[in-house]
């Protein structure tokens, strides 16, 4: 949506997005549905029951972190209009370029292993909304294993003759050591940028929890009040 708008090459095609969604994306995502449960949990006070499963500040954390992802693809993304293109970044001008197809391919190809790369950082980063992400990093064995299989899947996508370059419209051997070294400064990026956003939801979460304190010996007193019952002088 950005680069329509701002009248820059498409970042992916249709076919891109599919490999990305279905083949890179797909067993980190799954892998982190099989996290398991963070050992203070018991610690913290039991939720209301007409909640829902989102609160609030997760919906913060979640969009942080997403904004976060965009801007540093994006960011990478530009950086490689500018190395293989010649300095351009604007469709119009891209146009006019001598095979401007196999350039747009490489700033493509930069773009899409800085996106695979930091979706698989941010997997680890996404494990708790406030612990930094070196606490029990390998905790999770199928994250591992899904990671991995990411990583080959990538691979393959960008390095495979014919698969890549016909198929895909990737070629990961034409873009250079500079190229990987570009890819590299997004999930960099992603990792400082989104642990800097822990905090932010460590105070929301800290502050929630003292809500719900405050809501709980609130109904506590109101609850024992009504248990106490008026003593009745039986003298005559």
């Amino acid at each position: 949506f950005f680069c329509i708008v701002a009248g820059i090459p498409v970042m992916r095609t249709p076919l891109q997005i599919l490999f990305l969604i279905l083949v890179t994306d797909l067993p980190p995502s799954i892998a982190l549905g099989m996290e398991p449960g963070e050992k203070t949990i018991l610690k913290e006070r039991p939720r209301p029951r007409k909640e829902p499963v989102v609160l609030g500040w997760m919906w913060v954390s979640m969009v942080m972190n997403g904004l976060v992802l965009s801007a540093v693809i994006i960011a990478v993304y530009l950086c490689s209009l500018t190395l293989y293109c010649e300095g351009r970044i604007f469709q119009t001008d891209i146009d006019t370029l001598e095979d401007r197809d196999r350039k747009l391919m490489d700033a493509r190809t930069v773009a899409f292993i800085a996106l695979v790369w930091s979706e698989n950082v941010r997997s680890y980063t996404s494990r708790s909304f406030d612990k930094p992400v070196w606490r029990d990093v390998l905790g999770n064995r199928h994250m591992q294993k899904a990671i991995v299989l990411a990583q080959i899947c990538l691979y393959a996508a960008v390095l495979i003759p014919f698969f890549s370059d016909e198929i895909l419209g990737l070629s990961g051997t034409s873009v250079g050591a500079q190229g990987w070294l570009m890819a590299l400064s997004g999930p960099v990026g992603c990792l400082i940028l989104c642990e800097m956003c822990k905090p932010i939801t460590g105070y929301q979460m800290r502050q929630y929890q003292a809500r719900l304190a405050k809501r709980q010996l609130a109904e506590d007193g109101a609850a024992l009040a009504g248990k106490e019952e008026p003593k009745v002088s039986l003298a005559v």
